[in-house]
Protein backbone atom coordinates (compact mmCIF):
# COMPACT_ATOMS: atom_id res chain seq x y z
CA UNK A 1 0.00 0.00 0.00
CA UNK A 2 2.85 2.31 0.76
CA UNK A 3 4.28 2.02 -2.50
CA UNK A 4 1.05 2.22 -4.48
CA UNK A 5 0.26 5.16 -2.57
CA UNK A 6 3.35 7.51 -2.86
CA UNK A 7 4.00 6.85 -6.30
CA UNK A 8 0.16 7.10 -7.42
CA UNK A 9 -1.28 10.15 -5.16
CA UNK A 10 1.82 11.26 -3.56
CA UNK A 11 4.85 11.73 -5.92
CA UNK A 12 4.46 14.31 -8.38
CA UNK A 13 5.68 15.40 -12.05
CA UNK A 14 7.20 13.10 -14.06
CA UNK A 15 10.73 11.06 -14.41
CA UNK A 16 11.10 12.88 -17.92
CA UNK A 17 12.58 16.52 -18.82
CA UNK A 18 11.25 16.66 -21.76
CA UNK A 19 7.78 17.77 -20.63
CA UNK A 20 8.47 21.50 -20.05
CA UNK A 21 7.48 21.49 -16.72
CA UNK A 22 3.59 20.72 -17.25
CA UNK A 23 3.00 17.96 -15.08
CA UNK A 24 5.12 19.05 -12.27
CA UNK A 25 2.13 19.67 -9.81
CA UNK A 26 0.25 16.78 -10.71
CA UNK A 27 0.48 13.40 -9.35
CA UNK A 28 0.77 10.46 -11.87
CA UNK A 29 -2.61 9.52 -10.77
CA UNK A 30 -4.19 12.89 -12.15
CA UNK A 31 -1.79 12.69 -15.31
CA UNK A 32 -3.14 9.48 -16.04
CA UNK A 33 -5.60 9.29 -19.36
CA UNK A 34 -5.21 12.90 -19.71
CA UNK A 35 -7.44 13.27 -16.59
CA UNK A 36 -10.48 11.61 -17.59
CA UNK A 37 -12.37 9.82 -15.15
CA UNK A 38 -13.70 6.48 -15.04
CA UNK A 39 -11.79 5.05 -17.58
CA UNK A 40 -10.68 1.59 -18.48
CA UNK A 41 -7.38 1.83 -16.60
CA UNK A 42 -8.39 3.66 -13.65
CA UNK A 43 -11.54 1.33 -12.72
CA UNK A 44 -8.61 -1.53 -13.13
CA UNK A 45 -6.63 0.53 -10.78
CA UNK A 46 -8.71 0.84 -8.36
CA UNK A 47 -10.35 -2.91 -8.12
CA UNK A 48 -6.75 -4.01 -7.68
CA UNK A 49 -6.28 -3.41 -4.10
CA UNK A 50 -9.50 -3.91 -3.14
CA UNK A 51 -9.09 -7.49 -4.47
CA UNK A 52 -5.33 -8.46 -5.30
CA UNK A 53 -3.08 -5.41 -4.52
CA UNK A 54 -1.39 -4.21 -1.76
CA UNK A 55 -2.99 -3.81 1.57
CA UNK A 56 -1.53 -4.22 5.18
CA UNK A 57 -0.76 -8.05 4.98
CA UNK A 58 0.41 -7.51 1.47
CA UNK A 59 -2.23 -9.43 -0.02
CA UNK A 60 -5.67 -7.72 -0.55
CA UNK A 61 -8.44 -6.43 1.00
CA UNK A 62 -10.66 -9.10 0.37
CA UNK A 63 -8.45 -11.72 0.60
CA UNK A 64 -6.36 -10.81 3.91
CA UNK A 65 -9.73 -10.09 5.49
CA UNK A 66 -11.08 -13.88 4.66
CA UNK A 67 -7.38 -15.00 5.73
CA UNK A 68 -7.33 -13.38 9.17
CA UNK A 69 -10.89 -14.86 9.74
CA UNK A 70 -12.24 -11.16 9.91
CA UNK A 71 -10.61 -10.60 13.09
CA UNK A 72 -11.22 -7.00 13.92
CA UNK A 73 -7.65 -5.50 14.94
CA UNK A 74 -6.18 -6.72 10.81
CA UNK A 75 -9.79 -6.46 9.33
CA UNK A 76 -9.81 -2.74 10.70
CA UNK A 77 -6.07 -1.59 9.56
CA UNK A 78 -6.93 -3.52 5.71
CA UNK A 79 -10.26 -1.03 6.05
CA UNK A 80 -8.65 1.92 6.73
CA UNK A 81 -5.93 0.95 4.08
CA UNK A 82 -8.20 0.48 1.44
CA UNK A 83 -10.05 3.56 2.18
CA UNK A 84 -7.24 5.41 1.63
CA UNK A 85 -6.24 4.13 -1.68
CA UNK A 86 -10.02 4.31 -3.10
CA UNK A 87 -11.12 7.92 -1.80
CA UNK A 88 -7.82 9.19 -2.79
CA UNK A 89 -8.96 7.45 -6.77
CA UNK A 90 -12.28 8.93 -6.84
CA UNK A 91 -13.35 11.43 -9.16
CA UNK A 92 -14.22 13.96 -7.02
CA UNK A 93 -10.69 13.87 -5.84
CA UNK A 94 -9.22 14.75 -8.84
CA UNK A 95 -6.58 17.79 -8.39
CA UNK A 96 -7.95 17.93 -4.58
CA UNK A 97 -5.29 18.47 -1.63
CA UNK A 98 -7.24 17.26 1.43
CA UNK A 99 -6.10 19.74 4.14
CA UNK A 100 -3.26 21.42 1.84
CA UNK A 101 -1.55 17.91 2.30
CA UNK A 102 0.97 17.55 -0.92
CA UNK A 103 -0.33 21.17 -1.97
CA UNK A 104 3.16 22.37 -2.83
CA UNK A 105 5.97 21.17 -4.57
Amino acid sequence: MDITYHFFHWKKGTPFSDDQGIYNSLTWWEQMDNGRQLTRNRKFLTVVPVVLGLSISSSGYLIASHTTDYRHPVLFLNMIAVIVLVVAKLPNMHKERIFGINAGH
